[in-house]
């Protein structure tokens, strides 16, 4: 060993080409590593929360639009409570084969031999994410409504009717705040 390093101090050229056939040795190395699993999974998390979570919003901001044309209400916050998120389905290809065989055995009776084969395969959109479609919707539990209200009806009643009409929930499950 001594002497190989020895042998690599006097000779430039062979320094050179040992060094170089390290840093190639390294390159390969590091290109070999798959780092596709560490860039698409981050990316993939918050995707697939805003897709859960667009239900609520989505609801919570058509309510606002809808309460603000109230006369006398002159800002709206509403926050929906759920007591779970959207569950999400991957969209399924579905291909089924029923496959029917009669068999005479040689006693005269005849066997009759029924064969379904399902086969399922996922969706995959453009940029080969799972195409996905809501499956079941959260039950709202309850719903907040801030108001900044100037005028001078009875508003409580005419707020409440409306969230309890709009949402299906409970009187009870709904709370107001006026200022």
């Amino acid at each position: 060993m001594n002497n190989f390093i020895k042998m690599l101090k006097e000779n430039k050229k062979l320094s050179y080409a040992v060094n170089i056939f390290i840093l190639l040795v390294i390159i390969s190395l590091i290109l070999k590593l798959d780092f596709s699993k560490f860039s698409q999974e981050p990316a993939a998390n918050p995707a697939r929360e805003d897709k859960s979570e667009s239900y609520v919003q989505s609801l919570e901001k058509r309510i606002e639009e809808i309460l603000e044309k109230i006369e006398g209400v002159l800002s709206v916050d509403v926050m929906i409570y759920t007591k779970n998120t959207p569950v999400l389905e991957p969209v399924f290809d579905e291909n089924t084969s029923v496959e029917t065989n009669i068999e005479s055995m040689n006693d005269g009776s005849k066997r009759e031999v029924n064969r379904e084969t399902k086969q399922s395969k996922v969706v995959l959109g453009r940029d080969n994410s799972v195409i996905e479609r809501y499956y079941q919707y959260p039950e709202i539990s309850g719903v907040l409504l801030v108001v900044k209200y100037k005028g001078d009806k009875d508003i409580y009643g005419i707020l409440l009717n409306s969230v309890k009409t709009l949402l299906d929930i409970k009187l009870n499950d709904i709370e107001i705040i006026v200022y």
